[in-house]
C-alpha cells in the first residue's frame, strides 16, 4: 500500500470541518450546516481511503479476481480442465520428458515399435510390445539403490533436490545429443529413476 501524506492531511482537514459543521448544526438548530457537512464528510472519507492506499489495493484485488474469472470462463468454454500449456493435458508425474529419455527407458524396436523397457522403469510405467496394447512392467531389472547412488555420486543421506542436481550434472556429460555415450545415459537415467521412487 502506498500512503500519500498530503491527501491524508487534506482528508483530516475535511473531517475536522465536517465535525465543526455537525456541532454547529446542533448548536444553531439549523439543518443547513448539517446538509453541507454530509458531502464534506463523504469527501473526507474517500480522500482518506485513497490516501491510505486501501482504494488502490481494493482495485488491484478486484482486477485479479476479474482476470481469474475470465480465465475460468475461457477454460470452461473450451472444455479444458487441468491441462498443461498449449492444451497438452496434464503430464504424468515422473514420466520421461524428451525423446532420448523415452528411448533410454523403453528402447526402440524395429520400425519404431517399443520393445522391452530399459533398466530403472517403475512399476507404474508402461511399454509397447510388438506394437500391441500397453502392458504393465515391473522394475525388477533396475539398479539397486546403492548402485544408483554410486552412478550419480551422491551420499546415502542426500535429499531429492541434491539427487536431482547430481542427475542434471551427469546428464550434461553423458547425453547422446551432446556427444555422450547412450549406454551411460541409460544407466544415469535408470539410477535417477530408482532414487526418485
Amino acid at each position: 500500500m502506498q500512503r500519500s501524506p498530503i491527501v491524508l492531511l487534506v482528508a483530516a482537514l475535511f473531517a475536522g470541518m465536517t465535525a465543526l459543521l455537525v456541532i454547529g448544526s446542533f448548536v444553531s438548530r439549523s439543518p443547513i450546516p448539517f446538509v453541507v457537512a454530509v458531502p464534506l464528510g463523504a469527501t473526507a472519507y474517500f480522500m482518506y481511503y485513497h490516501g491510505s492506499g486501501k482504494l488502490l489495493e481494493r482495485l488491484r484485488r478486484r482486477e485479479v479476481r476479474g482476470r481469474q474469472r475470465q480465465r475460468e470462463r475461457t477454460r470452461r468454454a473450451r472444455g479444458d480442465r487441468d491441462h498443461g500449456s498449449f492444451g497438452a493435458g496434464p503430464r504424468a508425474r515422473g514420466g520421461p520428458r524428451t525423446r532420448a529419455e523415452r528411448e533410454a527407458r523403453f528402447g526402440a524396436g524395429i520400425g519404431g515399435a517399443r520393445t522391452e523397457p530399459g533398466p530403472g522403469t517403475g512399476a507404474s510405467s508402461t511399454a509397447w510390445r510388438d506394437g500391441g496394447p500397453r502392458e504393465r512392467v515391473s522394475a525388477s531389472n533396475g539398479p539397486t539403490t546403492a548402485e544408483a547412488r554410486s552412478v550419480l555420486g551422491v551420499d546415502p543421506t542426500a535429499d531429492q533436490a541434491t539427487i536431482k542436481r547430481a542427475y542434471r550434472e551427469r546428464v550434461k556429460d553423458v547425453h547422446p545429443d551432446r556427444g555422450g555415450d547412450e549406454a551411460e545415459f541409460k544407466r544415469v537415467t535408470a539410477a535417477y529413476d530408482r532414487l526418485r521412487e
